[in-house]
């Protein structure tokens, strides 16, 4: 082909039609720099769909991972509302008179305030994205903020947990153990447990700390904002990194 125009060309130029060869010259630019712009935009449309191919396949792990993360939490959420309602139940008995309590009833309640999650998230496409620096990859700008978002609330949860395993493995758990024996449905029926201690000043204190430690995890539901809520930023991520 290319010989094929520098034929034309010779010819033109040994007949001495310099306003022909003048306008094949030109003709013959367009048509290069018309096929340099339609390889370009080829390679363009190629490079986006490999990029769109790899977001449908970040998206889908995406989708997968907080499904699984709501489910996780949620389920660690139930068993810690389980014990913040008993917390309340055994509050609402104050004070305490030992010697009229259904002990069965305080058993099962002192039992169910016993629960110390363990949030096991998933954060292995956040993983992937960030080793990769492929934030850029998600064309939905939303979801790009709330995943970079996602991490801080996260962190706030879990330091929330802490605070309340931290409080029952140091304080709560050891300091009943001392004073009732496990399990409490014979615990309290022992003759060495310390009945007199659920009438005490400090077996208040411990439940309502107890209860303020399962609370401070509850602020993180209950909030309005996605920003603030983590049940609503994980379904709003889910919804976002839908293929529908």
């Amino acid at each position: 082909m290319i010989k094929f125009f520098r034929k034309i060309r010779q010819r033109l130029l040994t007949e001495n039609k310099f306003s022909k060869y003048l306008l094949y010259a030109i003709g013959e630019i367009v048509l290069v720099v018309i096929g340099i712009l339609i390889a370009l935009q080829i390679n363009n449309w190629n490079q986006t769909r490999i990029i769109r191919q790899q977001e449908k396949v970040l998206l889908a792990d995406i989708h997968t991972e907080f499904e699984y993360n709501k489910s996780e939490l949620e389920s660690n959420l139930l068993r810690y509302d389980q014990s913040r309602k008993s917390l309340s139940r055994i509050i609402g008995l104050f004070p305490i008179d030992n010697r009229t309590i259904n002990l069965d009833t305080l058993a099962i309640l002192l039992k169910q305030t016993h629960f110390v999650g363990n949030y096991d998230y998933s954060n292995t496409s956040l993983e992937k994205i960030r080793n990769s620096s492929s934030f850029d990859i998600i064309s939905n700008i939303e979801l790009r903020n709330l995943l970079l978002h996602w991490e801080v609330l996260l962190a706030d949860y879990l330091e929330a947990e802490l605070r309340a395993i931290n409080h029952h493995e140091e304080s709560y758990g050891p300091i009943l153990s001392n004073n009732i024996p496990r399990p409490y449905v014979q615990g309290l029926k022992d003759p060495r447990a310390k009945l007199e201690f659920l009438n005490s000043i400090e077996f208040e204190g411990l439940v309502n700390f107890r209860r303020k430690k399962i609370n401070n995890l509850f602020r993180l539901i209950e909030q309005n904002e996605v920003q603030n809520n983590i049940i609503k930023m994980i379904d709003r991520i889910i919804a976002l990194s839908s293929e529908d």
